[in-house]
């Protein structure tokens, strides 16, 4: 079988894909036309250009983060913000993504309350019966943020977890690296994970050692990227040892951190030193309407760059299940992929 077609067939696990950064053209001209039905935008589509970040695009990490106002103004009511959800949870499901851990910042906007959105998304999951993806939702912390705020987003993510446990599994720490301290942001999340929630960090997106370990030693269940921990690119040995000591699983987006300058290509992508030092890895989007990218191209850039055969690329996938925040949907998953192995003879 070819591998592009492998790569669509696999079923895949999407553990780190912010929802307002996966939204394709059609689903954000569709919220367009929707704001514009109801006399709060025109049907311009001169600024959805500027949403994607390609691979020759000159602008980095830092530029990337100004890019999702463009998302927000258009999921900025609970009719929006429900079809951004039902539609990126379709696009994912016809990729061959069969679970997917969405994660947004709840913000309160002039048409809806923090609560009403964290409402909306959970109730577009529970209604996705039509869809044979799992859908579960990671509040996120962003570092922008202030200590009070940070404090209500923890304190929504605990009502709704207690609420939705089966569809409010985890909260995460995300946002503009270069700004703002970890530290900070330990109260908050240790009052989630105290209180039953998964804790994923974006963590090492820069060159910062020191708030690299000091996440490592809070023993997060995931971290995310993960670009400047091993020596090579920017991190230290102390770092690299806690890490590869610890197994925390890492969510890699190759694609992500090629575009953002993260990494400059993806030959030198820091996913080599992760796989040969076996530390847990799960190939992720991160935001595949911002990068112009799918789940099944990123195991095919995987793949190809790296010379990973099918059957570890399967692999891979099924490796995934065991890092899942919806532990109870483990066995189940693990199940479908392994008949999949099977079934191709892996």
């Amino acid at each position: 079988m070819g591998l592009h077609k492998f790569c669509r067939e696999l079923p895949k696990l999407e553990l780190h894909a912010h929802l307002n950064g996966s939204l394709s053209r059609s689903t954000m001209l569709q919220l367009q036309r929707c704001l514009a039905d109801n006399g709060m935008a025109d049907t311009s589509n001169a600024f959805l250009d500027e949403f994607q970040i390609g691979a020759g695009d000159t602008r980095n990490l830092a530029d990337c983060f100004q890019v999702f106002n463009i998302a927000h103004a258009l999921t900025s009511t609970k009719e929006t913000l429900a079809k951004a959800t039902a539609s990126t949870l379709k696009e994912f499901e016809d990729d061959g993504c069969c679970y997917i851990e969405l994660r947004s910042t709840p913000r309160q906007t002039p048409h809806m309350t923090i609560s009403e959105y964290i409402e909306t998304i959970v109730q577009t999951m529970l209604n996705t019966t039509d869809m044979s993806i799992i859908s579960c939702l990671i509040v996120s912390i962003n570092r922008s943020s202030s200590q009070r705020d940070a404090d209500i987003i923890a304190d929504y993510a605990i009502e709704y977890h207690a609420k939705y446990p089966d569809i409010v599994v985890g909260i995460e720490l995300s946002g503009n690296p270069a700004i703002g301290n970890f530290k900070d942001f330990v109260p908050p999340l240790t009052r989630a994970r105290n209180a039953g929630l998964k804790i994923t960090l974006h963590c090492g997106e820069i060159c910062n050692p020191q708030e690299v370990i000091e996440m490592l030693n809070f023993k997060p269940e995931r971290i995310g990227h993960g670009v400047c921990i091993h020596p090579r690119f920017g991190g230290i040995d102390a770092a690299w040892e806690l890490l590869c000591k610890s197994q925390i699983p890492v969510e890699i987006c190759l694609t992500s951190n090629v575009n953002t300058k993260s990494t400059p290509d993806y030959n030198c992508h820091h996913f080599n030193e992760l796989y040969n030092a076996n530390v847990p890895i799960v190939l992720c989007t991160d935001d595949k309407g911002v990068f112009a990218t799918s789940l099944s191209q990123e195991y095919q850039i995987c793949a190809e760059t790296f010379g990973i055969e099918q059957s570890k690329l399967a692999r891979l996938s099924l490796s995934a299940c065991n890092y899942i925040f919806a532990v109870e949907k483990r066995k189940m998953l693990m199940d479908k992929l392994l008949n999949f192995i099977n079934k191709k003879e892996l």
